[in-house]
Parts: C-alpha cells; sequence; structure tokens
C-alpha cells in the first residue's frame, strides 16, 4: 500500500515494542534535531518524519489503523467498515479491480475523476454508491460533508505548553463573522505542533492552529524532559548540601552529591514534560557553582584559594585539545 514506511523511518521491525519505539525515536532525534542542525532542511525533515512515525506507532489505535491501511488509513473521515468492505469484494475476483495502485490510488483518481477503462464504474457498482461516497467523505448529492479546514497560528508561553492551558481566541472563517472559542492546549504541545478543533472551521471543517512556544528564562525543552541551570555556592558543592529546585508543578527539595562539580546534570525523575498518559519525561538539574558576589576584591579569600589551588595536582583542562 502507496505511503511511507514508519518503521523503516525508526529503524525498527514490525513487531517492535514501545520501548523500541521510544529508544530509536530518541537517537534519531538527537542526530536531527534542528537545534544541532541548524539550516539544514534534510535534517528538519528527517526530525519531523521521525516525530510523526514515533507519534502514530506509540498510538495504539493509530498503530492499528496503519498496519492494516497503511498512511491512507490515518486520513480525515477514513471509514474502516466500507473499506473492508472493498476489500472482501475485490478478493472474491470481482471484475474491474486490478487496474489501480492500491487504496491511494483509489483516492487521487477518484476524487479528480478519473475513472476510465472501467473500474471506476465497476468500484462504484461493486461497493454501491454508499459506501463510495462514505470512504471519499462525500455526501449523496456530491458535495463535502464537512466544509474547509481553516488554518491559524497560536502563540503561547513555554509553561502552556509544558503544563497545558485554556484560551478564548476570536477566529474568522472566510465569510463568516468574527467568534470567540475556547481552545484547550493540551500538555506538553511542542512548538511546531498543531491544535485541531472540530467543526470550528469554515462550514464546519476544522480549525486548525500552528502552536509557537516561547522561549523560558531558565527552563530548556529537549524532547519530553527538561534542563535547569542550578546555581550552588562553593561550599554545597563542597560539603553537599540539600538545596531547593524549581519545576514546573513546585519546587523539590534535592540532595547535592559531597564534592560535585560544575556542570553535572543531577536528574529528578517525572519532572519534565507529561503528554497524555504518557510516562513523564525528567527535569536535569545542571550544577552551576558561583562565587560570592565581590570575591575578586576580598583579599581575605586568598589564602584559602590559594589552598584550593594547591590540591588540583594538574590542570583541570589536560586533555582538551590534545
Amino acid at each position: 500500500m502507496a505511503g511511507r514506511d514508519l518503521y523503516g523511518i525508526l529503524g525498527v521491525a514490525r513487531g517492535a515494542s514501545e520501548q523500541e519505539i521510544r529508544k530509536a525515536y530518541r537517537a534519531l532525534a538527537r542526530k536531527h534535531h534542528p537545534d544541532r542542525n541548524p539550516d539544514n532542511k534534510e535534517a528538519e525533515e528527517r526530525f519531523k518524519d521521525a516525530s510523526y512515525a514515533r507519534e502514530v506507532l506509540l498510538n495504539k489505535e493509530k498503530r492499528k489503523l496503519y498496519d492494516e491501511f497503511g498512511e491512507p488509513g490515518l486520513r480525515e473521515g477514513f471509514n474502516v467498515d466500507a473499506y473492508r468492505q472493498y476489500q472482501s469484494r475485490a478478493a472474491s475476483g470481482g471484475p474491474g479491480f486490478g487496474g489501480f495502485g492500491g487504496l491511494e490510488d483509489l483516492f487521487n483518481r477518484t476524487q479528480s475523476g478519473q475513472q476510465s477503462g472501467g473500474w471506476g464504474a465497476a468500484f462504484q457498482d461493486f461497493l454501491g454508491d454508499d459506501a463510495v461516497e462514505t470512504i471519499l467523505g462525500r455526501n449523496r448529492r456530491g458535495g463535502r460533508q464537512r466544509g474547509r479546514d481553516v488554518v491559524s497560528e497560536l502563540t503561547i508561553d513555554f509553561m502552556e505548553a509544558v503544563l497545558g492551558a485554556e484560551r478564548e481566541l476570536s477566529v474568522q472563517a472566510p465569510g463568516q463573522p468574527a467568534r470567540a472559542i475556547k481552545v484547550r492546549i493540551p500538555a506538553g504541545v511542542r512548538d511546531g505542533g498543531r491544535i485541531r478543533l472540530r467543526g470550528q472551521g469554515e462550514q464546519g471543517g476544522d480549525l486548525v492552529l500552528h502552536v509557537h512556544v516561547g522561549e523560558h528564562p531558565f527552563y530548556r525543552r529537549e524532547n519530553d524532559d527538561l534542563l535547569l541551570n542550578l546555581p550552588v555556592t562553593v561550599g554545597e558543592a563542597f560539603r553537599g548540601a540539600k538545596v531547593q529546585v524549581p519545576t514546573p508543578e513546585g519546587p523539590v527539595s534535592m540532595q547535592l552529591p559531597k564534592g560535585v562539580r560544575s556542570g553535572a546534570k543531577l536528574r529528578l525523575r517525572g519532572r519534565g514534560v507529561r503528554r497524555g498518559t504518557e510516562a513523564a519525561g525528567d527535569l536535569y538539574a545542571v550544577v552551576q557553582i558561583v562565587l560570592p558576589a565581590g570575591a575578586a576584591d576580598a583579599p581575605e579569600l586568598e589564602a584559602a584559594i590559594d589552598q584550593i589551588e594547591q590540591r588540583y595536582g594538574e590542570s583541570p583542562r589536560k586533555g582538551i585539545g590534545e
């Protein structure tokens, strides 16, 4: 059946487990993420393909449809029963089914009016008008069952994307007066993601919102994980200490290991981004050891600093650039 091989995109077998799919996606996301490949369209497309494949294959219902029907089964308005009826009758050897390349070709040809060679009429006769129109999303009068989709942009704050929110928007479809609608922003939505509001477009079509997520002064997002620079004092790093770490759902206490180094990543499990029923990502506190204000102008600290310097033994930069 026509369409992309989503398993092939991720490099996993068709029977791959959810864990294998997640692992494969993370590896591809790290390699092709736009932040690591600025102005690289090929990497950007591969990242988008991997994200789409992950979204489909980790959704049990979508994966089931994809496994049976391929990508056409994921289309809006696809009718499972009608197409299974078509498959059953085609498999029985009915006339006129050999002249097209599967469901994808069927969609394209019938929608464009190409029914030459007799296969279109045979298909119509064999399945019946109702089934054909249901598969193609048309009503019996030749029109569409739904109007056109309206596409718009939505810019949200970083924390709205992480936690979810509700917005009231003013939208206006072509030829219609403006109206206010409430939009529920799902927790975990990504920058560049889409929110689809059923029936809120033109004459019953959908309203599709392309989401833009603003930056946060402290948090950074990597897939479903969050990173936060955590300033600590020299004493806290040297002795180890309990410190308060802000998270999207409120501060939590974290124990710093004794002698922790600047740049160390300390993980708080499940404190990252949560999307739907999936397990939440983690929050990584990146240790940043800071000197007290005015330390460079404090002669009384010189002796202590000298003692610390003597403990290094060798340059901490040894091996860099060699």
